[in-house]
């Protein structure tokens, strides 16, 4: 699998709902046991995680990034 093509994400980072810019920053990771890819992204100190499927990605035609730190529950202060 070329990580390159699959998630270049230089150009296309999500908004941050709280600030309504681009965040900060955003880390990808692969994790063989959820067989699936973290995506944590950076932004006003916090960090939010999302982890989508292989079979997700398998099966999408697309995959793009919407508004980050939208729910409150899964964010938390950065290290």
């Amino acid at each position: 699998m070329n990580e390159i093509a699959l998630y270049n994400l230089t150009f296309a980072l999500p908004t941050c709902a709280v600030c309504n810019k681009l965040v900060d920053k955003i880390d990808s990771m692969y994790l063989p046991d959820y067989d699936g890819k973290l995506f944590r992204a950076h932004c006003h100190g916090k960090t939010e995680d999302y982890i989508l499927g292989s079979y997700t990605m398998l099966d999408a035609i697309e995959i793009t990034f919407g508004k980050a730190f939208t729910a409150p529950q899964l964010t938390r202060d950065a290290p």
